[in-house]
This record gives C-alpha cells, sequence and structure tokens, in this order.
C-alpha cells in the first residue's frame, strides 16, 4: 500500500511554544487532547470551536482549569454554517491576536447521511482551511503558519465498511496533496494526519445511520480482524499530531496507528501538470 520513508526524528522544530491556535471539534475526542497538549507544548492561546453543547462547555472549563482561564477560549458555533463561520473565524483571530496554528478536526462518521458528512468532513476543511491561509498567508501579508488536517487511515486505503466517510476522508487526503504545493507562495505548511481506529464516542456510539443496508456481516466480520483495527486512544492521536506539527515537513502525510508513535509515509507519485 505505502512505504515508510526516513525520516529525521532529531531534528525538531520549535512551533509551539507561545504559539496561537484553533482546533476545530475540540470539546471532545481527538480534538480535545489535540488541544491539552498544545497547551501542555506552551502554545500561548488555543481557541475551540465546537456545537454549543454541554460537553463542549465542559471541555473548556476543564482546559481553562488546568491551563489558565486566559489560554483557552470557547466559539460555539455549527461549522456547516460558512457566513457564522466565517464572522466567528475573524473574532477568533482577533481574540488570539494573530494566527499560527490551524487544526480542522472537526467530523462526523454515518455513512447514510452522506450530504451532512460531506459539508463537515470536506466542504468545512477546505473553507476552514482557506479562511487560515487568508490570515495566515505571507502573500496576504502574513508570517506563515500551519494548517493541519485529519483525515482517516480510511483515506488512503480501501474501507469498505463505511465508503462513504471513507470516500470523504480520501478528499481530505487530496485536497492536502494539492495544498501543499502552494507553500513557497503562503508559507504556510499543510499536515495530514490518518489515524487509525481510535477510541472516541464516535466510533464506539451505535447507530443505525452509520453503515449502508449494502454492507453485510461478512464485511464487517472481514475489517474488524484487519491490522488497523486495533484500537488506540484519543490521547495517543492527540499527542501524535502535536509531535507532527513539531516535525512534519510541509506536504507530509501522518500515520497513527495502535498507541505506537506516530511517522509519515510517501504515496505514490501523483503525475506534475
Amino acid at each position: 500500500m505505502v512505504n515508510h520513508f526516513f525520516y529525521n526524528f532529531c531534528h525538531t522544530m520549535d512551533n509551539i511554544q507561545n504559539k496561537t491556535a484553533v482546533v476545530t471539534g475540540a470539546g471532545s475526542g481527538i480534538g480535545y487532547h489535540i488541544t491539552e497538549e498544545l497547551l501542555r507544548k506552551g502554545a500561548k492561546k488555543v481557541a475551540i470551536i465546537d456545537l454549543p453543547i454541554v460537553r463542549s462547555y465542559d471541555a473548556t472549563v476543564t482546559l481553562q482549569k488546568n491551563f489558565g482561564k486566559d489560554r483557552v477560549i470557547f466559539f460555539p458555533i455549527d461549522l456547516t454554517n460558512w457566513e457564522v463561520y466565517r464572522e466567528t473565524f475573524k473574532k477568533i483571530v482577533k481574540a488570539l491576536n494573530g494566527l499560527d496554528i490551524l487544526v480542522n478536526n472537526a467530523g462526523i462518521c454515518y455513512d447514510r447521511l452522506v450530504e451532512q458528512m460531506f459539508a463537515i468532513n470536506v466542504v468545512a476543511v477546505i473553507r476552514s482551511s482557506m479562511l487560515g491561509i487568508n490570515y495566515m498567508s505571507k502573500h496576504k501579508g502574513g508570517k506563515g503558519g500551519t494548517i493541519v488536517n485529519i483525515s482517516s487511515i480510511s483515506g488512503i486505503i480501501s474501507y469498505p465498511l463505511r465508503p462513504v466517510y471513507g470516500s470523504s476522508k480520501s478528499a481530505v487526503v487530496g485536497f492536502g496533496l494539492n495544498l501543499e504545493k502552494l507553500y513557497s507562495k503562503t508559507g504556510v505548511r499543510i499536515l495530514t494526519i490518518c489515524p487509525a481506529l481510535t477510541i472516541t464516542a464516535m466510533s464506539t456510539t451505535r447507530n443505525e445511520n452509520k453503515c449502508l443496508d449494502v454492507v453485510e456481516e461478512d464485511v464487517v466480520k472481514e475489517m474488524l480482524n484487519k491490522d488497523f483495527f486495533v484500537s488506540q486512544s484519543a490521547m495517543h492521536v492527540g499527542e501524535s499530531v502535536v509531535v507532527a506539527i513539531q516535525k512534519g515537513e510541509n506536504g507530509s502525510i501522518w500515520i497513527v496507528e495502535k498507541n505506537e508513535p506516530p511517522y509519515p509515509i510517501k504515496l505514490p507519485p501523483f503525475v506534475a501538470v
């Protein structure tokens, strides 16, 4: 499928300390632990974007208690409401006094809700990334920065258990492969993270909308026997994302699996036009 390539882990870029960040879907799961790790590694201030529900408020209070009230800001919005998100993003950058890191983490996994899933998993990621570039890009007067898009291992391998979800995550990988080519102009690194099965509320909640009727029991059993179905913690993935931010080269794609250290991969080459 993919081949590992040599990566010098001795070289670490100092790009967390005193930086500002935005993390979408940070009210729980992977997004929460990304935010926690950024703060632990010295991020100056982090803005949480998530739905206005109890767990998002609770997460914010916990992080403020542990790291300081002035270092965590919560903006309760729906990412699919483009007009509201665009205006809110402007307020976020102002509140942070600039933006250094944007993590597009929000996502859902319900194959029967095709339009809603692509609206969150793909369209929101694209629009959010373009907003981030608008504020961070050197060609717009910014100082550059980092955009991290959370995909999935199902974005780079076949995933017949949830084909719609897998396709949405493939779109995130493809978007990153194109966006990273603009680095010389923008100065904004593009990193794509592909976690394997991770224990979160989304992965453990049973819902009839998750799978299509065409997915039969034998397909489920076959997929569950795959190597990448060895589950890992959301905390491990969150910490691994920050490792990628610290060490990742522009355009790199990272695998996080089995609670083991994250590693970058090289996909088969694409023909440049």
